[in-house]
């Protein structure tokens, strides 16, 4: 379980997370996101690195276990649940 919020005003959306998040997860909600500017603000709560699969393969800091309690499928979670946040604060005639 995880807390996170989306909030919007105009075009602009905050997101945040409790997590340290590897940078392609930040791209891949801001990609996905249908706001004009969408900012990702990390750490707001308890919580380690989420680690990308190119992190777990190579052994890198934040990849491996003892850092982190979820792996790259979690990440994946947190962007599609972030981004679903995001699409539901406009209707589809706003956007």
């Amino acid at each position: 379980e995880m807390e996170w919020h989306a909030r919007g005003v105009g075009g602009v959306v905050v997101c945040t997370n409790a997590v340290e998040l590897f940078t392609g997860y930040g791209i891949r909600i801001k990609a996905r996101s249908k706001a004009v500017q969408t900012v990702v603000g990390q750490l707001a709560g308890p919580g380690t690195y989420r680690p990308t699969e190119k992190a777990v393969q190579g052994g890198h800091y934040g990849g491996v276990v003892h850092s982190s309690l979820v792996g790259p499928e979690g990440g994946d979670v947190l962007v599609d649940r972030t981004v679903s946040l995001i699409d539901s604060l406009w209707s589809d005639s706003e956007r």
